[in-house]
């Protein structure tokens, strides 16, 4: 029996991002009032506020009943090296992965999700 999808009413989004180029370890938290928090690998911290429209397209985003399926995903070895690792968390649904475009069976509704947070807390 699957899990039901996570709680689009006031979703508690946790996005982790390593790997790259760089080596990067950023973390965004945004909590059920749309307000989020940046943390960068040296601990430097940002905060601000979703506006409505980001709000709206989150909560749509975090019902999305693909997020249960895509939690329970094993991904295979990946054919790219020196990309981010996402570690995504809607309440309590995690999932984790390897962003590489040339990887099969990617996470589609987290890469939508993940698209979102990073656009409204990096800009």
């Amino acid at each position: 029996m699957e899990s039901a999808p996570p709680s689009a009413a006031s979703p508690v989004v946790s996005l982790v991002r390593t790997g790259g180029l760089a080596g990067v370890h950023d973390q965004v938290t945004i909590g059920a009032d749309g307000s989020w928090t940046v943390t960068d690998r040296t601990g430097a911290r940002r905060t601000g506020r979703l506006t409505e429209q980001q709000s709206g397209a989150l909560r749509a985003l975090a019902s999305d009943p693909r997020l249960v399926r895509e939690s329970a995903r094993v991904q295979g070895p990946s054919k790219c090296a020196d990309v981010y690792d996402y570690v995504l968390t809607v309440n309590s649904t995690k999932i984790s992965f390897i962003d590489c475009p040339t990887d099969e069976n990617l996470p589609q509704a987290s890469i939508a999700l993940i698209e979102l947070v990073t656009r409204a807390a990096w800009g």
